[in-house]
């Protein structure tokens, strides 16, 4: 850029000077300088031009890794449910540890045997079912209805 502004200070004093050669070769030197001047602008016009399409490449491939990355392991605490099927219900429960709120399906809490639910923040136990312990209940009840006849 700096060649273009001293083509054109230079064409300026051309212009300027009324020196011993005719209009006609003045305007012919005016006109060739134009001209250089003119050829410069488009290869730097082109260089940008270039230069914005390799900006433009490596922009599109950054959006696209950084889509990958997101894609693949989210851990900013958003709701980001990539596989959620609305026919499950869910659960919320919130620990009371770290306050972070747990969401798993509803039928982990009808599983048979035990089922340990922990926050994946902290590693607090926010849910505990041991199945056994209704069938110790059913025992129970079977013998008082013995007991009763």
């Amino acid at each position: 850029m700096d060649t273009i502004r001293e083509k054109i200070a230079y064409l300026r004093g051309m212009l300027d000077s009324t020196g011993d050669i005719t209009k006609e070769e003045q305007l012919k030197n005016v006109f060739q300088q134009l001209i250089d001047i003119l050829n410069d602008l488009v290869d730097d016009v082109d260089d940008l031009f270039f230069s914005y399409d390799e900006l433009e490449e490596y922009i599109e491939a950054v959006d696209a890794d950084l889509a990958d990355l997101e894609d693949h392991s989210c851990e900013c605490g958003s709701d980001h449910d990539h596989d959620f099927d609305p026919e499950l219900d869910m659960v919320e429960i919130e620990c009371p540890n770290c306050q972070n709120v747990v969401v798993f399906e509803e039928d982990f809490l009808y599983d048979d045997g035990e089922v340990e639910i922990a926050c994946p923040e902290c590693g607090e136990t926010i849910y505990y079912n041991d199945s056994n312990d209704f069938d110790e209940f059913d025992d129970d009840y079977d013998e008082f209805d013995e007991d009763q006849d």
